[in-house]
């Protein structure tokens, strides 16, 4: 039988996967391959397939494979190509693949024997009978915003699912919004298109018979149409009536979520937890200029407020770095995380993306750095500011992050998503809620909960202890619903923390003497833990 490996490489560390290196979870990855899982559904069943995410378990490099798959985004772009350069020694047919390839074709071209780009559906067993016949092509262009109706079911029967933080599914595919910085429009086009809801409840169905009960919806805009959405989680509603043990849902969605109460109300009966969602930054004038403006329609803090009023958590996507950000935005946007209740943010520095907008605008101005394009946008910046300089924008970076991920300032923004909280509104809406909350938090997490609360306890650490006492006085004198909530974001914010230290322990430079008409910078505290120094950079 001809035999087919699949590889997703070894992701660097990044605010995305900073809880699998946990030792307090018994997995080593946060979400499991869903793209090679459904290219191994679209093979025929005379190929063997096997898929390796390398997040979880090494490659077995002297193994007989006939064709070697291997995707990935711009961050694992220099470790598919090692991969790919080991088997192509080997003579064994490597096929490129995922959002990386498809940004960067040329760049990719000579690294593997064919470059499978853009949306997988209608080209893979076109390959595949090319190769059978032994006349396959170099290059082959995916479907022009497929039919998701063909979209097969995942293959997660070859996925070790055991080592995941959580079970993927998709619904949909592209947003209607279109930002300068983001790549969603280029990869999967402007608007929606949702895979039919019968196919969806098959896919969720599917995942409890192998035991999965927290699933990642991952859609870049959930609500794309909204229509649609209702129906969808009037479907998720009603099944998880059904079972002993309901699903909890994760997804991602836009700010003006929050502009519709309706919709609102779904997501907390259909038992969703955290939403995901772009606010980018507390700069109006950033919002517009990068096409953001739909984050305008509601008053920000207000729109997180409504979310998490219901105890739903607002996972944020933040970005410094924006044409228009001058030296004070690092100041705002500790201050509108702390006022807005958002313990939870995932802080990086703009990064200019190949298919985008301000790829080309950045290019066209001479201010892109092409050689630094490494899709990491916590640790590089690709491209020269306009009102700040590169070294500027690094070591507040690294400033903010380190006030922002102090217990200084968790408590002070956890005190405010307290306040937040309609006790009614969970109670009323939950399907746990006769249970108990904490309760249901032991339900679905089990020993992560007790080793989340064995290591604060009992940490050497006073100021620790002292830390974790604090947040579960604040949370119980609400109301004891909220201790699964204080347990959350403990256990997020040790991660995000602990990330912080091992990869953003710089010395900054002390601050200089303000000039008159100029912001002052932001710098940490003097009292910061010093571990290395940043060295002046002079590439631009």
């Amino acid at each position: 039988m001809i035999k087919i490996l699949l590889i997703q490489p070894k992701t660097p560390e990044t605010f995305w996967n900073t809880l699998s290196s946990s030792p307090l979870t018994k997995t080593k990855s946060n979400l499991a391959p869903l793209g090679l899982a459904t290219v191994a559904a679209l093979t025929p069943p005379d190929f063997e397939v096997e898929i390796v995410d390398e997040d979880i378990e090494e490659i077995h490099f002297d193994a007989s494979y006939d064709i070697v798959g291997i995707t990935g985004y711009t961050l694992h772009s220099q470790r598919m190509f090692e991969i790919a350069s080991h088997y192509r020694k080997r003579g064994v047919l490597t096929v490129g693949g995922g959002p990386y390839c498809s940004s960067h074709p040329k760049e990719a071209e000579p690294h593997f024997d064919v470059l499978v780009c853009g949306e997988v559906e209608y080209v893979w067993k076109e390959f595949l009978e090319d190769w059978r016949q032994g006349n396959h092509k170099k290059f082959y262009q995916g479907g022009d915003r497929i039919d998701l109706s063909i979209s097969p079911a995942p293959r997660w029967d070859l996925v070790k699912l055991e080592y995941y933080d959580g079970s993927v599914v998709q619904t949909s595919r592209g947003c209607p919004y279109n930002c300068e910085f983001c790549d969603v429009v280029s990869l999967f086009g402007r608007g929606n298109r949702y895979k039919p809801i019968e196919n969806i409840m098959k896919e969720i169905q599917a995942l409890v018979y192998l035991n999965q009960n927290s699933l990642f919806i991952a859609d870049d805009n959930f609500i794309g149409n909204k229509k649609f959405v209702k129906k969808l989680l009037r479907e998720f509603i009603e099944f998880n009536s059904r079972l002993k043990r309901p699903i909890r849902y994760v997804t991602q969605v836009t700010l003006d979520v929050a502009k519709d109460l309706e919709l609102l109300d779904l997501f907390k009966r259909a038992n969703f937890y955290m939403l995901f969602i772009g606010i980018e930054s507390p700069n109006e004038e950033s919002l517009i200029a990068t096409n953001k403006k739909h984050n305008l329609q509601i008053e920000m803090k207000e729109a997180v407020r409504r979310i998490q009023s219901r105890g739903i958590l607002v996972i944020c996507g933040m970005v410094v770095g924006f044409d228009m950000d001058r030296p004070d935005v690092f100041r705002r946007q500790k201050d509108f995380l702390k006022e807005a209740g958002l313990c939870l943010p995932f802080l990086g520095m703009l990064t200019a993306l190949k298919g985008t907008k301000l790829w080309d605008r950045l290019k066209k101005e001479g201010r892109l750095l092409p050689h630094l394009d490494e899709g990491n946008s916590f640790s590089t910046v690709n491209f020269i500011p306009k009102k700040m300089t590169r070294e500027q924008l690094k070591e507040n970076y690294v400033g903010l992050l380190r006030e922002v991920f102090s217990h200084s300032h968790f408590l002070e923004t956890f005190e405010n998503l307290i306040d937040q909280i309609d006790i009614d509104e969970i109670r009323n809406a939950s399907p746990l809620a006769k249970q108990g909350d904490l309760l249901s938090l032991v339900f679905y997490f089990g020993g992560t909960v007790f080793r989340l609360i064995r290591y604060y306890l009992f940490n050497k650490n006073r100021e620790e202890r002292k830390f974790f006492w604090s947040v579960i006085r604040m949370a119980y004198r609400k109301s004891p619903l909220c201790l699964s909530l204080a347990l959350y974001l403990l256990f997020f914010f040790k991660g995000e923390k602990e990330f912080v230290e091992r990869n953003f322990s710089y010395v900054i430079r002390p601050p200089q003497a303000e000039i008159p008409g100029k912001d002052p910078l932001f710098y940490v505290s003097p009292s910061s833990k010093v571990v290395a120094e940043i060295s002046e950079d002079h590439s631009y």
